[in-house]
């Protein structure tokens, strides 16, 4: 959210906001991803009594005699609930104890930043995990910037 010339930034969940800053040549993380495997989300959800997990799925059978099973590992979750995001907006089942889940695990917290629009900011992106599951933060920016510099 933009107000004047301050830009507020809150976030909750997996989503993740960037901001290219002299041209690309620096990129500032504005967001902190909420997953199970963020150390200050790890510590957090263990204090309030959750317990974090990695799934593994079955995807091959052995098609040898000595050859092994293939497991595919998934991504760390949060019990209760089994989701794979630390914060987030509703599910019921992960924060109502009346359906097993824990109001101190999953939260709705969210973390905010403030600060002044700079003459050397270019733009901010805001993707979800999808995107970021695959691409790093550089790659999101040189690809933004190529599609800008295409446009000239």
């Amino acid at each position: 959210m933009i107000i004047d010339d301050m830009i507020y930034v809150i976030n909750v969940g997996d989503s993740r906001a960037l901001m290219s800053i002299d041209a690309g040549s620096k990129i500032g993380v504005l967001s902190r991803d909420h997953k199970p495997d963020d150390e200050l989300e790890k510590i957090r959800i263990q204090a309030a009594g959750g317990k974090i997990y990695r799934t593994q799925t079955f995807a091959k059978a052995a098609a040898h005699p000595g050859e092994k099973d293939l497991y595919v590992q998934g991504p760390l979750r949060v019990f209760p609930g089994r989701l794979s995001v630390s914060k987030t907006f509703g599910d019921i089942e992960a924060k109502r104890p009346r359906y097993g889940g824990n109001p101190n695990v999953i939260v709705c917290d969210p973390d905010i930043k403030s600060f002044k629009i700079q003459d050397n900011f270019d733009f901010i992106m805001i993707g979800c995990d999808g995107i970021f599951e695959r691409l790093t933060n550089r790659d999101c920016t040189d690809m933004i910037w190529d599609q800008i510099t295409d446009q000239i």
